[in-house]
């Protein structure tokens, strides 16, 4: 079985063979295999905007740890999704938000 897109040749006979009753349907036909399971962990997509500063900083830093941004942007996601963890009497995200509005030292 080809797993290649059919043509508009491919299609227009298609279509004309089911108009003019040429097509049939054979329920007693067996059915498929399905396809294995992935052997790797499914992933979700998410799409999301981001202005363009912060897509150029994204790109350069994912360039330079020899990543692709949507790597970089999933173990971001990861980090801070673990800093969520109620196990500290302050949180993390909280610990970092504070200190990224600190003033530097002169």
């Amino acid at each position: 079985m080809s797993t290649d897109p059919l043509s508009e040749q491919q299609m227009d006979a298609m279509v004309a063979a089911v108009a003019a009753g040429e097509f049939t349907f054979d329920r007693g036909a067996p059915t498929p295999a399905l396809p294995p399971k992935p052997d790797a962990e499914v992933m979700a997509v998410y799409s999301m905007r981001l202005p363009s500063d912060v897509a150029q900083r994204l790109a350069a830093v994912a360039k330079s740890k020899g990543v692709k941004p949507s790597t970089l942007m999933r173990q971001y996601v990861e980090w801070c999704l673990a800093t969520e963890v109620n196990d500290r009497p302050i949180s993390l995200t909280d610990a970092l938000r504070a200190l990224t509005q600190l003033r530097p030292a002169a």
